[in-house]
């Protein structure tokens, strides 16, 4: 039960990181999957979102 707790907390701390810096999180990505510590479709949905913010935050610049 505190595990489960513990991995909560761990996945929305990264969500959080997604949408305070997409483009750390992409860096992040694309350098683990490079060095071959996971596999290249781990971390999709992080990349996803990543992508979604990169997009919002473009959108936002565009609208000042």
């Amino acid at each position: 039960m505190l595990l489960e707790f513990y991995r909560k907390r761990v996945a929305a701390m990264v969500i959080e990181l997604t949408r305070e810096d997409p483009h750390v999180v992409k860096l992040v990505i694309a350098r683990l999957r490079k060095a071959g510590d996971i596999a290249p479709d781990d971390l999709v949905y992080l990349d996803r979102i990543a992508d979604k913010w990169i997009r919002i935050a473009r959108a936002n610049r565009a609208k000042a």
